[in-house]
């Protein structure tokens, strides 16, 4: 088998398997990272109280596909701009993102991750040890940060339309083929860190 056949061979056979994984695991996937989801986000909205977060078949606009659905209620005066904004604890805000986003990365960055030549056999269960772990790094930047700007956007829109905001330029960035691009470099990360780890020794 030559090199290039070698490499389009296991391109194969990680898109095979991450769909596998996606279609076995995903549900569970996405319940055990609840818990997470839940924490990240309470780390980073303090302004708002959760009511729930959990998963449901039908999102704010994504229709009938599972979704993270995130309920919360105003708990802190914000600012938006120059604008004081007190908190009405009467008050409701629901977002949703899709389920499929914690995985889409997974799908390009495991065929990618398994298509580059390991210099040895011990190295690819390194090399996807490393992976899960990249992975489950972009899902903290992801999810939570997702949820956190579509709340924001509610205020923005609200009280200071068109204001610039870091937080909303990441999620457009996600949205926009970011996820993919994290993926791409999560499997080139892998790589190197796994072969840099074999050529040590």
């Amino acid at each position: 088998m030559t090199a290039s056949t070698g490499i389009m061979a296991r391109l194969i056979l990680g898109a095979l398997l991450s769909v596998g994984i996606v279609v076995a695991c995903g549900p569970r996937m996405a319940e055990a990272f609840l818990p997470v989801l839940r924490w990240s986000f309470g780390q980073l909205d303090s302004y708002d109280r959760v009511i729930d977060l959990s998963i449901g078949d039908q999102g704010v606009v994504s229709g009938h596909e599972p979704v993270y659905r995130l309920v919360l209620a105003p708990d802190r005066v914000v600012f938006v701009g120059e604008r004081l904004i007190p908190a009405d604890p009467r008050g409701r805000a629901m977002v949703s993102v899709l389920v499929a986003y914690l995985w889409q990365s997974l799908v390009v960055a495991l065929p990618l991750a398994l298509a580059w030549p390991a210099s040895c056999r011990t190295e690819w269960p390194v090399r996807l040890m490393a992976l899960a772990a990249f992975l489950g790094c972009i899902a903290l930047i992801d999810l939570p940060f997702t949820l956190w700007a579509h709340i924001w956007q509610i205020y923005v829109d609200a009280f200071a339309p068109g204001k610039f905001s870091p937080l909303l330029v990441w999620a457009d960035f996600l949205q926009s083929g970011g996820r993919l691009l994290l993926g791409f470099i999560a499997a080139g990360m892998s790589v190197v860190l796994s072969r840099s780890l074999f050529r040590l020794h």
